[in-house]
């Protein structure tokens, strides 16, 4: 890997990976990770990294590092390609840790951080990082045989972290009042119930948080106007009554909300 720029050398080393195994395995490489569909994702990892370097923003090059999982294995465990890039994780999270909480990248001072859905792990990647202490929670689905796993355990297990199943929709939530500095929902929201539960979410949230709570908003589900609107009066009361700095993810453009407690 080129030490002069950890980025180029991680994006020759993923194509590299992904050529060889697509002659070994072309059935695979059809299905799960045809040229065409990289190619999207290395062009958001380019456009990531451009908008670090902009800011002046460090990547840090041990970030810029393929998982030790191959290839192969990254796309029979049914990992979403997009996840597969350790890269585009860590960039993605990097850019919203640096909108949301940028004090945290160079923070002396160890935090607690509460991560309810964790996907492919960039928030632990990157905060564990800077030295803060990451507990793992995403939803479990049932597998084959009715055990339920994160679609994500291939990774949980690459970087050696031990996640726990966690469903949004199930209030009270398990954790204890005041439980963690940060608590941190990306792009997950729309799965802890319809937008009118929301709020009750984000008091839970609140709840467990002694600092404060990150939120990266995805669409409503269902998608319509009358959801959009609520989606949107959701954001708008968040910054009103709670504070809520309002910001938007480098990556997918999606609303950004810190709320800090008083």
């Amino acid at each position: 890997m080129d030490v002069q720029d950890p980025f180029a050398g991680y994006i020759a080393a993923e194509q590299a990976a992904y050529e060889a195994a697509a002659v070994l395995h072309p059935r695979v490489a059809a299905r799960r990770f045809a040229p065409g569909k990289q190619a999207i994702w290395y062009r958001r990892m380019t456009r990531l990294m451009a908008w670090h370097r902009e800011r002046g923003l460090d990547v840090p090059g041990a970030l810029m590092r393929p998982y030790g999982l191959g290839v192969v294995e990254r796309a029979r465990a049914g990992i979403p390609l997009k996840y597969q890039y350790r890269g585009l994780n860590a960039l993605r999270e990097l850019g919203r840790a640096h909108v949301m909480f940028p004090e945290m990248m160079v923070a002396d001072v160890p935090l607690s951080v509460l991560d309810l859905s964790a996907g492919g792990c960039g928030i632990a990647d990157v905060y564990g990082h800077f030295g803060h202490a990451v507990c793992v929670n995403d939803y479990f689905v049932p597998d084959k045989d009715g055990i339920p796993r994160s679609p994500y355990a291939a990774i949980h297990a690459d970087l050696g972290l031990d996640c726990h199943h966690f469903d949004g929709r199930d209030r009270p939530y398990r954790f204890d009042s005041a439980a963690f500095d940060i608590v941190l929902c990306h792009q997950a929201i729309d799965a802890y119930g319809p937008v009118e539960a929301w709020p009750e979410a984000l008091d839970e949230m609140l709840r467990i948080a002694r600092r404060a709570v990150g939120f990266v908003l995805n669409p409503p589900a269902p998608r319509t106007p009358e959801t959009e609107a609520q989606a949107a009066e959701f954001v708008a009361d968040s910054c009103t009554r709670l504070g809520a700095e309002r910001g938007e993810c480098p990556e997918t453009g999606m609303v950004t909300l810190r709320i800090d407690k008083g």
